[in-house]
């Protein structure tokens, strides 16, 4: 069992650990529908059996190897057009985690859900909204995060075992995750999304340099350029055009 966090205002104040489940994501949605949870609700478990990626994608990680955990959050100040900030702020969470570890490591937030180590994926981030006329009444934050997992790992991904060349307590890396989480959720509901705009934008992965790309037109050679306030990357491909593009319309192939 994972001790409620006593250092937080109220992110981590309920916590419900399971030795195993399909999905942490889907289980809080069933227990927010049936209102047993409150702001900043942690669900997490040692053995995701069914995780779940953007569109139908699967998180796959062995068990009691990583962090596989879900957050409830009630943004209600946030408006549809800016989901995009949930996004910003769990991904600024993590990468100050890794930074936190060490200061040497290249860390970098990738478009639109990944924090990247030395070009390597050790984290992914899947948020799922529900939508009202009134905003965002409810907002499911999956986190997966490869930490002591160091074999049947992907060649694109890594984890911080890998980089390290250690074991790292579970419950500790949870801890400074919840922190910065509500850290930055904070500055979000005090209304400073210039700040996070920033310092997302100072992190991003390949901005202003040059890169391959595919989307539904064919491939290219381009630069990331900025993220919009929506989410909306914008990309200068090879002729100077500005191209725009949302969740899954374009991929990157190399660099």
């Amino acid at each position: 069992m994972h001790k409620i966090f006593a250092n937080t205002l109220f992110v981590g104040k309920q916590i419900i650990s399971l030795p195993s489940c399909h999905s942490t994501n889907d289980l809080m949605a069933q227990m927010s529908a049936k209102k047993q949870l409150y702001e900043g609700a942690i669900i997490i478990t040692k053995h995701q059996t069914k995780g779940k990626g953007q569109r139908g994608s699967q998180w796959s990680s062995p068990e009691g190897k990583n962090l596989t955990f879900s957050v409830y959050l009630k943004p209600y100040f946030l408006k549809p057009p800016q989901q995009f900030e949930l996004n910003r702020m769990t991904s600024l969470a993590l990468l100050d985690v890794v930074k936190s570890l060490s200061a040497d490591f290249k860390v970098y937030v990738k478009w639109p859900n990944d924090l990247i180590v030395n070009k390597k994926k050790v984290a992914g981030i899947l948020i799922e909204n529900s939508i009202n006329q009134n905003g965002i009444s409810e907002s499911i934050i999956g986190i997966g995060f490869n930490v002591n997992q160091t074999e049947e790992i992907l060649p694109t991904a890594t984890s911080l075992a890998k980089q390290f060349e250690q074991e790292f307590d579970l419950d500790k890396i949870l801890l400074k995750i919840v922190q910065r989480l509500e850290h930055y959720y904070l500055i979000l509901r005090g209304g400073d999304f210039r700040f996070i705009h920033e310092l997302y934008e100072s992190k991003l992965y390949l901005k202003d340099k040059v890169a391959y790309y595919e989307d539904a037109i064919g491939k290219f050679n381009g630069i990331i350029r900025k993220v919009h306030p929506d989410g909306v990357l914008e990309i200068e491909d090879e002729s100077g055009i500005h191209r725009k593009y949302r969740f899954k319309e374009v991929s990157l192939l190399s660099y």
